[in-house]
């Protein structure tokens, strides 16, 4: 199924589907192996610290972001079938090398850290070819209702996998149980690497004169819509990545909620990122793209804002966080497909691999930064003494001060929204 094919409809049909199984198969294995709860206790029942937990929730990300480009330097000099699938096989490796990590002995847990960086430096070659393959066979019309389903269907099935293996495993399971937790997730991970085999390559995916690496890289660094894309999406996902990571920390440290109820309320978020996906999907042939930036941003300032004010464990406040929380998991959501249509949009078609790189690069980069800015300010001797505000009111806590810190400075950022082409053309694709 590697040859040629035309851009008909049933040809497209079919690589969409393949897409989305391989979708569904990779974020599910991602997400278990780099995080969820299944590898925070399979890593402290081999004798790690909580610092994997950082690692977990922030290493992924930053690492895509930091090696994109040099994934789309390899993408263009190897090819990009050929980097995408050498990147699965790769990946799937580190992630049975993570499985193993018990049979190493006093050295299990260096094993297993080692296992994930390398899981992690595989995927942003992955990544660097992803956005240009779905794009050989999606129209601009077609983009964001397709990315909002296939991504609901990917969090649909991640989110099933860790509730039913969740069940299955127990209260307390053994380091072999989790194992065997590991190992599907490595099985169903495969799945992405077979599925991408399958996916015809179209004639319009293919050039006649491949355009360098320094070429296309001075087309990106030239185009000053695309660069200033780039900037909005790292600002943005700076403050909110990092919303619902410190929305958990302030349940279980200051409002001390237990640990059902904290998981209870947290799990809001994803439910609000499943239906962020849907909801994209649903309003795209209601909704501009202009429009559908300026409400999100504007959702989310609001959102961030409203968190503040909510200081005790009364019903009716958890209710609302929950409800807020819900709208925070949307918002990201449906800001990831937005984002990720206007890259496809614009990609120069000479430059794919290279330009929507580069806009990559943006996004993870402030996925991954954010958090870590979070743990950084919430362990500053400064912020944490409530310094910075203590003539504004003793109500609020350092968390309560982080959500007022993401929503005003997304404020500002409304300025640079006005800037980029989909909202400053008023592009409707």
């Amino acid at each position: 199924m590697n040859s040629s094919v035309s851009l008909d409809a049933k040809a497209k049909r079919y690589a969409g589907n393949l897409a989305t199984v391989s979708s569904c198969c990779g974020v599910t294995g991602e997400t278990v192996l780099a995080d969820s709860a299944v590898i925070m206790i399979f890593a402290a029942a081999l004798g790690a610290s909580d610092m994997l937990s950082l690692i977990s929730t922030s290493m992924l990300p930053f690492f895509n972001g930091l090696f994109i480009l040099p994934g789309a330097f390899l993408a263009v000099k190897a090819g990009q079938r050929r980097m995408i699938l050498t990147a699965c096989g790769a990946g799937t490796g580190a992630y049975l090398l993570a499985c193993c990590a018990p049979f190493f002995g006093s050295y299990a847990v260096a094993a297993l850290l080692g296992s994930i960086l390398l899981f992690t430096l595989c995927t942003p070659g992955f990544i660097a070819c992803w956005n240009p393959l779905l794009d050989s066979f999606l129209t601009a019309e077609e983009r964001v209702p397709y990315l909002g389903k296939m991504r609901f269907l990917h969090q649909a099935s991640a989110i099933t996998f860790l509730f039913l293996t969740g069940l299955l495993i127990g209260k307390d399971p053994s380091v072999p149980q989790l194992q065997i937790v590991l190992l599907l997730g490595a099985v169903i991970f495969s799945g992405r690497l077979f599925a991408i085999m399958l996916i015809p390559t179209f004639h319009s995916n293919k050039q006649n004169n491949t355009p360098t690496w320094k070429n296309s890289l001075r087309s990106v660094l030239t185009d000053k819509g695309l660069t200033l894309f780039g900037i909005y999406q790292f600002i943005l996902n700076l403050m909110l990545y990092a919303t619902i990571p410190v929305a958990i920390l302030y349940m279980k440290n200051h409002l001390r909620l237990s640990g059902n109820m904290v998981i209870l309320i947290s799990n809001a978020g994803l439910v609000g990122m499943l239906c962020g996906y849907l909801l994209a999907n649903r309003l795209k042939s209601k909704i501009s793209m202009r429009q559908a930036f300026i409400g999100l941003h504007i959702i989310a300032i609001g959102f961030n804002f409203a968190l503040c004010f909510i200081r005790s464990t009364a019903l009716i406040e958890m209710c609302i966080f929950a409800l807020l929380l819900w709208g925070i998991g949307a918002v990201i959501a449906a800001s990831s497909v937005y984002c990720s249509a206007e890259t496809m949009n614009l990609a120069a078609p000479d430059h794919k691999v290279v330009t929507m790189a580069w806009s990559c690069a943006f996004f993870y980069c402030g996925c991954g930064c954010s958090r870590l800015f979070s743990s950084f300010l919430l362990h500053s001797e400064t912020f944490n003494s409530g310094i910075l505000w203590q003539n504004i009111s003793t109500a609020f806590s350092p968390y309560s001060m982080l959500f007022f810190l993401y929503g005003f400075l997304l404020l500002p950022l409304l300025i640079l929204l006005f800037k980029i082409p989909a909202v400053k053309n008023k592009v409707i694709g």
